[in-house]
C-alpha cells in the first residue's frame, strides 16, 4: 500500500512518461499540494481528540457544534462529556433521553418521569436527581432542562435524592419555590 504522504505521481506513470521533464514538476508540484493537505488533516481530528484538547480549545468547539447547555465555568470532565454527547443530544433533543443524559453530564444522575408514569398532566414530567439544586444551581438547571426538552413540555417537580432524605421541590411556571426540603413523600404530597 502506498502511504499518500510523500508520494508523487510519477511513481504510477511508466518510465516514457515519468521521465519527461515538464511530468516530474507537474508530479513535484501535487505532491506537495498533497503533503499540505494531509498536514492540515491531521491538525483537523479534533474531535476524535476530545480528551486530550485544553480547556480554550474546548470552549471553541463547544461554540462551534452549539453544544447545547454548555458553560465555561464547567470542570474539565463536564465540558469533555457535553462535547462528546452534542450529536446525540441533537438527535434525541427534546425526548426524556436527552433530559437524562445531560442532567447526568451535568449534575450527577438523574431521571425523568413523564406524565404517564405518576398520573399527571399530558405533555408534563418530573426530575428527580441526586444534585444538589438550590439558589444559583437551580436557575442553572432550570435553563440546562429547558434547552434540552421539548418546547411543549412543562416541569412539574424537580425532586432532589440526597443521603437517603427526598427533597421536594415544586416547579411554578412564574420560577417560585414550594420548599419541602427534607420531608418524607406522605409529608410532601400532604403539604400541597
Amino acid at each position: 500500500m502506498t502511504n499518500l504522504n510523500g508520494s508523487r505521481l510519477t511513481d504510477f506513470l511508466p518510465d516514457s512518461l515519468s521521465s519527461e521533464p515538464e511530468i516530474q514538476a507537474f508530479s513535484y508540484a501535487i505532491g506537495k499540494q498533497i503533503e499540505k493537505l494531509c498536514a492540515y488533516a491531521d491538525a483537523a481530528k479534533t474531535y476524535a481528540a476530545i480528551d486530550s484538547l485544553p480547556d480554550g480549545i474546548l470552549d471553541i468547539l463547544a461554540v462551534e457544534l452549539r453544544t447545547p447547555a454548555y458553560l465555561e465555568d464547567y470542570p474539565l470532565a463536564t465540558k469533555r462529556a457535553l462535547i462528546k454527547g452534542t450529536l446525540t443530544f441533537y438527535m434525541q433533543m427534546g425526548t426524556k433521553a436527552a433530559i437524562n443524559k445531560i442532567v447526568e453530564a451535568i449534575f450527577g444522575i438523574g431521571e425523568t418521569w413523564e406524565w404517564f408514569e405518576y398520573d399527571g398532566s399530558p405533555y408534563h414530567f418530573k426530575v428527580v436527581t441526586t444534585a444538589d439544586v438550590s439558589g444559583e444551581q437551580y436557575d442553572r438547571f432550570i435553563q440546562t432542562l429547558n434547552a434540552v426538552k421539548n418546547v411543549r413540555s412543562v416541569l412539574d417537580e424537580v425532586i432532589i435524592a440526597l443521603k437517603g432524605t427526598w427533597n421536594y421541590y415544586q416547579y411554578v411556571e412564574k420560577s417560585t419555590w414550594n420548599d419541602m426540603a427534607g420531608m418524607t413523600w406522605d409529608e410532601a404530597a400532604a403539604a400541597e
